[in-house]
């Protein structure tokens, strides 16, 4: 089985693993289980985003020209918001602990609400939302003050979390780390996909380089490789989650096999990176 074939496969395990949870009723206490469905399907579309981006583009201009190419820095970019939907999905629902899980979700969605009250607006509709999501914002730190999980930081980082830095100061690198993946893979793989998104000149140099479609196809392979394993991760982390998604998983152990094979972690990385 190829690697294209791998990600296909996992792609359509991660459409059975989610759609298991399909039409379920989630009990008002636990609403924020809902975003674990909107991490995963933000997820998805990221990964078949760079599938669609594999397969090439072609252009037939009115100068007569017809150009072909596979847009594998476009690729490299969308895999970066993958990589770091999947981190923040395991950061907020990775733990056994649900009321853990709980906490952090409730820091992240005061994280998000604070820097939006920071957008100008220029609408009526703007305004009045706004206005009502302060008082959201408003309940939330109350929530979080109320937590004993909070007791776990310091005076300082506290203060952050109620500022809504829900990461408190963890960059990208511990959030990585924190997902189980080896530090220095992740190191190397995350500055190079963001080297692409801020437009360094590495990335500028390698599509000069890449002239010719396979040299393209190669640079994209490799990344899609990223997603395979992004999917595997996801399909173990997810039915920790949700037992439905677990009982699928359990039931086709071919797929989970396909998936144990890419979920790659620090230990499994240990021989390469640790010498």
């Amino acid at each position: 089985m190829t690697n294209a074939q791998d990600y296909a496969t996992l792609l359509d395990l991660f459409i059975g693993l989610v759609e298991s949870q399909a039409g379920k009723k989630i009990e008002q206490e636990e609403a924020w289980l809902n975003d674990a469905q909107v991490l995963a399907n933000k997820l998805f579309r990221h990964l078949v985003s760079m599938q669609t981006l594999a397969a090439g583009a072609t252009l037939e201009t009115t100068h007569e020209l017809k150009i072909c190419f596979v847009d594998h820095s476009s690729v490299k970019i969308i895999a970066r918001a993958a990589l770091e939907t999947y981190l923040v999905f395991f950061y907020l629902y990775g733990s056994p602990d649900r009321s853990l899980c709980r906490f952090r979700h409730m820091t992240w969605e005061l994280g998000g609400l604070t820097d939006r009250q920071s957008f100008h607006t220029s609408t009526q509709q703007g305004h009045e939302a706004l206005a009502k999501e302060k008082s959201i914002i408003t309940k939330l730190q109350t929530e979080i003050q109320a937590s004993p999980w909070l007791n776990d930081y310091t005076e300082k980082q506290q203060k952050k979390l109620l500022a809504g830095e829900w990461r408190i100061g963890k960059s990208w690198i511990d959030l990585g780390t924190h997902a189980r993946f080896h530090k220095k893979y992740f190191e190397n793989i995350y500055g190079y996909l963001c080297s692409y998104s801020h437009s360094s000149y590495l990335s500028a140099l390698q599509v000069e380089q890449a002239h010719s479609i396979e040299d393209q196809q190669k640079l994209t392979e490799v990344i899609l490789d990223i997603g395979v394993v992004l999917m595997a991760h996801f399909a173990f982390s997810y039915s920790e989650t949700f037992s439905d998604a677990k009982r699928i998983l359990s039931a086709n152990p071919a797929l989970a096999s396909i998936a144990e094979k890419w979920r790659f972690d620090a230990e499994d990385m240990a021989t390469f990176y640790d010498r």
